[in-house]
């Protein structure tokens, strides 16, 4: 069973008093007067498309989503910006190089970690690399990388909702 990171804090972080109000946002201990809003984690993803104009897609080989599709990308570190995590993720992950970026959308996602349901906001770009010549999949993340124009088949195959709906705003905007 799942539960929120709101249900799973049971004790007041600050003073350490039992919560009245689990699974309430924000966590308001009346102890201590501290407050908690669990606002949702950020991550990043990036669309790359080749020569031919299909989008680069990732078998995934970790779950969430093992062996399903998603597209390059991750959280974003503390400290970091939305561009440099969807950078510093796809040369981690497949060994590119962005040399440009553009701001395509947000959408929400639902990330399940070790039974606890954490709320993640998706900021997607179209990313632009110069060649694909340094193109490897780190196997720890990556199962394979596949080209592929994004037919029905290959979205039903996603493993994160908000990666399908990245993907098809885009190949909307360039029908």
């Amino acid at each position: 069973m799942s539960q929120t990171a709101s249900e799973r804090f049971l004790f007041c972080p600050q003073c350490g008093s039992a919560r009245s109000d689990v699974g309430g946002n924000p966590l308001s201990c009346t102890a201590c007067g501290f407050k908690h809003y669990f606002g949702p984690a950020v991550a990043v993803g990036g669309i790359i498309v080749d020569a031919e104009g299909k989008i680069l897609f990732l078998r995934r080989a970790r779950d969430p989503g093992m062996g399903k599709l998603g597209l390059p990308g991750g959280f974003v570190d503390l400290n970091e910006t939305a561009e440099a995590a969807v950078a510093r993720e796809i040369v981690e992950e497949i060994g590119l190089q962005i040399t440009s970026m553009q701001y395509l959308a947000t959408f929400l996602n639902s990330y399940r970690y070790l039974g606890t349901e954490i709320p993640v906001l998706d900021i997607f770009y179209v990313c632009r690399v110069d060649a694909f010549d340094s193109l490897k999949a780190a196997p720890d993340e990556v199962k394979q990388v596949e080209f592929l124009f994004p037919l029905k088949d290959h979205l039903d195959e996603m493993a994160f909702e908000s990666n399908r709906r990245a993907v098809e705003l885009f190949a909307n905007q360039h029908k």
